[in-house]
């Protein structure tokens, strides 16, 4: 694949993870908004059962651009050449991949208790997950800083992603309903300049000149 083309695909899937960002984040305030159908303590609260289904049907779909998102951060070279840093991206991807499949897993547990739910395979599926990413992105963000490839703040959002998901999400997580969607809606605009990082700096890059052979003389 041509530099030229490297380059636009890596700026589509910043774009991708721009758009797919801000639609968590707005995703997240729906949730929020929604005028609650049921009691809350179910799994599928605020919706309805059949409401539940449609929702987690969008996140799956909804997380394969995140999934682009960080597969593109982990073949850019952004994050240098060191084994260990390439290994936390994409055990990011991994996760991301983990998540994107709980999102489907949580289905079955629409009725059920959240707390008991929470206790089982659905929150331990959903912990492994995003503690996957945020390891892998932790390294990953420290690859990024020391790499110097990219530049400015866009340099310092795959570290801020990892760090949030320990700082923010996970904490935000047993903070009840309203500051789990303020978490999980702060993470995904994090996921949101991750994109632009990823366009902005496929845009600002240009290939590496290749050394022009020369005829001997003699």
């Amino acid at each position: 694949m041509s530099g030229k083309a490297s380059r636009q695909l890596l700026s589509r899937a910043g774009l991708i993870g721009l758009v797919t960002g801000v639609l968590g984040a707005l995703s997240a305030l729906v949730l929020l908004y929604w005028p609650p159908q049921l009691a809350e303590g179910l799994v599928s609260y605020p919706f309805t059962t059949t409401g539940f289904l449609i929702a987690q049907a969008w996140f799956f779909v909804h997380h394969f651009g995140l999934v682009i998102t960080l597969l593109a951060l982990a073949v850019s070279g952004s994050v240098g050449n060191g084994r260990l840093v390439r290994g936390g991206a994409w055990l990011a991807v991994i996760g991301m991949v983990l998540l994107t499949f709980t999102e489907l897993l949580a289905m079955r547990y629409a009725d059920w208790d959240f707390d008991t739910a929470n206790a089982g395979v659905m929150g331990t599926s959903y912990g492994i997950a995003c503690t996957v990413i945020g390891l892998g992105m932790l390294v990953a963000g420290v690859g990024v800083l020391r790499a110097g490839v990219w530049t400015g703040w866009r340099r310092w959002t795959p570290l801020a992603i990892g760090v949030a998901l320990f700082a923010v999400v996970t904490p935000g997580m047993f903070g009840g309903f309203v500051m789990a969607r303020l978490a999980i809606g702060f993470w995904m605009l994090l996921f949101a300049t991750l994109g632009w990082s990823l366009y902005a700096e496929s845009r600002r890059s240009s290939p590496v000149p290749q050394p022009r052979a020369t005829a001997a003389v003699g």
